[in-house]
């Protein structure tokens, strides 16, 4: 006799544009900072030279066998997209008398998006969480993201809740690739891949990554669209985050 399907016993989170979202526009916040540091810039061209410095960014993960200050990586990381951000908004780098202004810019950047007040959690986490954890499930959050997830968590009151949060760059990988979701495997005793189920909002990096990694996915596209896009193969979608539950008590 085969044995039946794997019980779930884990749910996974994104964190960015799942859980939490921005409260304001990047450009905007920016426009805010860059202000305050000396610079004046339009808020969309800002938004836009983020757009496209985060799209020509490397992964948010140090390189295989880095053994250097993980801090250091991860601001040197957001450094770049903001300096790249500020010199598209300007239209060129700012020179070097400059330097002090931009550095108060990033540092302001940076400390800003630490804080909870510069996000906003979807209205559906908390109800949401609640139920799984009556229902006895492990949860988890896996997001490209950098160490400052911990204290956003924790700042939201979902610390408790989280057995654990892995951020790409301390897992030295980044969704969609399956080793970060090995990366969190490896520190959930017991958990098998195929009862353990991530959702997200990118259907690339999560829901297909979680695939490839012999994860359960759920697609969160909220775009609303009519007919809804399809998820990628053996993916199932959702258009909010408490359709979860639905979902969890179906497959469970």
């Amino acid at each position: 006799m085969s044995a039946g399907p794997t019980p779930l016993r884990v749910v996974s989170f994104d964190a960015g544009g799942t859980l939490i979202a921005l409260a304001e526009p990047v450009g905007a916040t920016y426009a805010r900072l860059a202000r305050r540091a000396g610079f004046t810039a339009d808020i969309a061209a800002l938004e836009e030279g983020f757009r496209r410095a985060t799209a020509a960014a490397p992964p948010l993960a140090p390189p295989a066998g880095f053994a250097g200050d993980l801090l250091a990586f991860e601001r040197g990381w957001w450094r770049d997209v903001v300096d790249a951000s500020l010199a598209y908004a300007l239209g060129g780098a700012p020179d070097a008398r400059h330097d002090a202004a931009r550095a108060r810019f990033f540092d302001d950047a940076f400390a800003h998006y630490a804080r909870p007040e510069a996000w906003r959690l979807d209205p559906d986490v908390r109800p949401l969480i609640a139920g799984l954890r009556a229902r006895g499930l492990r949860l988890v959050v896996i997001s490209n993201f950098d160490r400052r997830l911990h204290p956003l968590l924790d700042g939201f009151g979902l610390g408790g809740a989280i057995e654990l949060a892995v951020a790409s760059s301390e897992a030295g990988a980044v969704k969609p690739d399956p080793a970060i979701f090995a990366h969190a495997l490896a520190r959930l005793p017991g958990a098998r891949p195929s009862g353990c189920l991530h959702v997200g909002d990118s259907a690339r990096e999560d829901a297909a990554g979680a695939v490839a990694a012999g994860w359960r996915a759920a697609w969160l596209d909220r775009t609303g669209d009519d007919p809804p896009a399809t998820p990628p193969d053996g993916a199932e979608r959702i258009s909010r985050l408490g359709d979860l539950a639905t979902l969890v008590a179906r497959i469970g």
